[in-house]
């Protein structure tokens, strides 16, 4: 596995390095892929958030239209998207390479639950798939 580099963004005043991974979980019932976002606050390396986007998810998310299902990263990396199974209709995108993208949620995670400067410990979101309801996130590429 190669060596994923830091990225910088400034979001409210305040520095930020991220990073996001295509992974795979070595154990799964419904689909292996997952997109980790990791997000440390600069100076703050030990209280890190970590985002797991786990396609294995979708059957937790409760939609309005139970035909809706989340994809994750495959074929294009870092990118999730909503579809109808056995369509071709693509309903959201949201590229979690997009620096908008990654300020959104630390702003939303920031007011949630996310307190890096004030403790040593990282914050794990392992569903994040449920939070894409909560968060005004930007769509598209």
């Amino acid at each position: 596995m190669s060596k994923v580099a830091l990225r910088s963004i400034k979001v409210d005043g305040k520095y930020y390095l991220w990073k996001r991974e295509h992974q795979h979980l070595d154990e799964f019932i419904y689909a292996k892929c997952v997109e980790k976002v990791t997000i440390f606050l600069k100076g703050y390396k030990k209280s890190p958030l970590y985002l797991l986007f786990r396609e294995e998810d979708n059957p937790l998310l409760e939609t309005d239209n139970k035909q809706v299902k989340w994809c994750v990263g495959y074929p294009d990396a870092g990118v999730i998207w909503s579809s109808v199974p056995d369509s071709v209709e693509t309903i959201t995108y949201i590229n979690l390479n997009r620096p908008a993208v990654i300020a959104a949620l630390i702003r939303f995670f920031m007011k949630e639950k996310w307190q890096p400067a004030s403790t040593s410990r990282p914050l794990k979101i392992e569903q994040a798939l449920v939070w894409l309801s909560k968060i005004a996130l930007p769509e598209g590429y």
